[in-house]
Formats: C-alpha cells, structure tokens, sequence
C-alpha cells in the first residue's frame, strides 16, 4: 500500500445523495486494489472555537442568510484543513503518495491550500449542475448576483484552473464548464462515466409491489411535481399507477399538498430518506425522473442496474446515460400529455417493457459496470501511481466505453 487517497468533500457519506453514491463507492472499490482510501469531512468537529462560530453562524441567519452561508463554508473549510493536515503528514512520514480528491470546489480551494505545503496531487470532480452558484439559486439558498452567488462562482474560478485534474461525469458538463471557464483549456482533464456498487439479481416481475419510483431530495430542481401530474392525468384516462418518492427535502410539504389537490394522494407514498435507497428500485415496474438539470443522474445507473425500463427528460447529461426509445424515453417536461402517453405505453405493452428492461440491463453491463470503469476512476485520481488493472492506462484521447480523457 503505497497510495493514499482522501476524498474532501462538504458532505459526510451518510446522505442520499449522488454525490456521497460516488466517493463512498470510489473509497469501497479503493480499498481493493490495496490502497489506503479515507473520507475527510467537516464533522465532527471537536473544536470548541467550530461550535462558538456555528453558534455565531445561526446569529448572522437571522439577519442575513447569504453571508450567514458564507462564515458556515468558513468554518467547514477551517475544519476540513485542520483534519487534513494531519492526515497527509501521517501518511507522508509512511512514505505514501498523497491524492487529495476533492468533490467541489470548495473542497479543492482547501485542498490547493495543503498542496501548498505538501507534496501532493489534487483532483477535482464535477457532480454539480452547471456551476455551484446556479445549484444555489435552484435550491433557493443564493440570490443571483448576491453575496453567496458571487462567493460560490470565485471559489470556482480560483479553485479550477489550479488543480491537477478535472472529472467530469458527463461530455455535457464538460462542455458546459469548459464553455464557462476559457481559462481550463490547459487543464488536464477527463470525462468518465459514473459507476455504482454491484447490483443484486433483478426481481421478478410478480414481485412488483409498486408501479413507479423517483429518488431525489425534494427540490425545485428535481421537479417531482411534474410525475404527480401525470400520475393524476394518468386517473383521468382510467389509469391508477402508485408512486413512491424517496428522498426528504424543502419541497416535501407542497408535494404533499399538490397529491392532495390532485387527488391522488392515496396512490402516492412519500418515504423520505431511505439508506441504500437503490434496493427498492426493483420492487417497482419502472423508474421516473423528472429534473430540470442533471450532470448525469447517478440513480439512472442504478435504475437500469435492477433492469427497470427509465422514463427522464433529455436534459444536461441524463441523454447519455440512455437512449431514447431503447433503454426508456425521453419524456416531455413541458407536455403532461405526452409524456402521461409514454408511461401508459410502457405499462400496458408487455412487449415494449420487456425489451426496454432487457436494453436497460444490457446497457448497464456494457456502459457502466464498476469492474470496467473503477480502473479508469483509479487510475485518473491517482496519475503515475494509480493502479494498472488489467492493462489499463489512462490514454491522452481515452477511447474506452465511458472514459474520455484530455
């Protein structure tokens, strides 16, 4: 074991999220091929002035919530660099290379700050959905053009053109982010297909205790009020599907309320957070997603991994993760009709299902099996001291399925 790799990130690999799906799964695979793989987060942080300035930090809330978001990302980031430094001098007195895999830019600002004092080799991976600061205004956290906007694109622009490397999980981020930032052009980089852990057997069909499922906090930006419409335009054309939404978040409340409007309130199970939320996937017939924006859709890997035919809109990188009319379709977010079409299509054509969920299984073991692209992960994080598995080496062009490096 002569690697050391610590993911940095503002999260702390408990949570739902795509994100924590990621590095959890990178860690895990990490640890197989004998390297030394940890997380480093800002909890807890047993640091008495931490709790004096978060006590501080709900005190500025009150009055400003914006600047209030900034001190917290201070302090996060002070509890962060503290951890850090020790972790890289233990594993540097070990004689062990150091990759600090930082999962935002936030993150990477601190990272770049050991990199300053330590040898060590910084990568940074794109999940957000066109910057930080567009993330922030979506979730209604940041007012475009305020403090906490105008904080989360600096902390972009000085963090990225400074790193070692760039991930991105999807050509349409990369493009997106290289379009943004001219500056990155001579940033190595990479664009490699997201992976999870490995699927169990799908179910069979007679098992199907639900129709449909979508997992995803509950936010404006992934639009869950939209699969409630078509569940209710779905009633009227004597069709009753049940829903389950996995996922808690700020947007819970009013989805409840719209079931309620809509009347189909008693089809719908709100389940809120669930651990390893993908296993529910295959008790249910097909897998719904309605986000506005999407990097990738991490869940639509895991979706098509339980074998379930995938109904998603055609935006930011969901386009190529499946293909339209192949492995799902691309429904509509602006036409409730249609897209109610689709699904009622899906459900009722044996058919049809049957060869979407055979394609969809197909496509996860060609496109996004985690033996195939876990070394192409690896070895991008780790550069020279990554390992060769199978072969494998990071090519300049990368021509294999799901990996394209710069």
């Amino acid at each position: 074991m002569n690697s050391t790799l610590i993911v940095v990130s503002m999260l702390d690999g408990k949570g739902p999220t795509g994100v924590e799906t990621h590095f959890n799964q990178v860690i895990a695979r990490a640890h197989g091929f004998d390297i030394d793989a940890r997380l480093v987060c800002p909890w807890p942080a047993q640091r008495l002035w931490a709790s004096a300035a978060r006590v501080a930090r709900r005190g500025l809330a009150r009055l400003d919530r914006e600047r209030a978001g900034i001190l917290d990302a201070w302090i996060q980031c002070k509890v962060i660099e503290g951890k850090l430094v020790s972790m890289v001098k233990q594993a540097q007195a070990r004689g062990r290379s150091v990759t600090l895999y930082a999962q935002d830019p936030l993150s990477a600002q601190v990272a770049l700050r050991l990199k300053e004092r330590f040898d060590c080799r910084v990568v940074l991976v794109v999940h957000y959905n066109v910057s930080v600061a567009d993330e922030l205004v979506m979730k209604g956290e940041a007012q475009r053009h305020g403090p906490l906007w105008r904080f989360a694109l600096r902390t972009e622009l000085l963090a990225l053109p400074r790193v070692d490397m760039l991930i991105f999980v999807s050509q349409f981020m990369r493009r997106v982010v290289m379009e943004r930032l001219p500056q990155l052009a001579d940033v190595r980089h990479a664009v490699i297909h997201n992976f999870i852990g490995e699927p169990g057997a799908p179910e069979p069909r007679a098992s199907f205790d639900a129709d449909l499922i979508a997992i995803g906090t509950l936010e404006p930006r992934k639009n869950q009020a939209f699969l409630l419409r078509v569940l209710a335009r779905a009633k009227e054309r004597g069709r009753r599907y049940t829903l389950t939404l996995v996922g808690n978040g700020p947007d819970g409340a009013a989805l409840a309320t719209l079931a309620r409007e809509l009347g189909v309130d008693d089809q719908v199970r709100f389940m809120g957070f669930q651990k390893n939320a993908a296993r529910l996937i295959a008790r249910h017939r097909v897998f719904v997603h309605a986000a506005r924006v999407e990097s990738m859709g991490i869940v639509l890997v895991e979706a098509m991994a339980a074998g379930k035919p995938v109904l998603a809109p055609a935006v930011g990188g969901i386009a190529e993760v499946f293909d339209d009319r192949i492995e799902g379709f691309h429904w509509p977010l602006d036409d409730v009709d249609t897209a109610t079409t689709l699904l009622i299509d899906v459900l009722s054509d044996d058919a049809l299902y049957a060869r979407l969920a055979q394609a969809a299984l197909l496509r996860y073991r060609t496109g996004f099996d985690s033996d195939m692209l876990v070394s192409h992960w690896l070895t991008s994080l780790l550069g020279s001291h990554g390992p060769n598995h199978g072969g494998w080496q990071l090519r300049r062009h990368g021509a294999a399925a799901g990996a394209h490096s710069h």
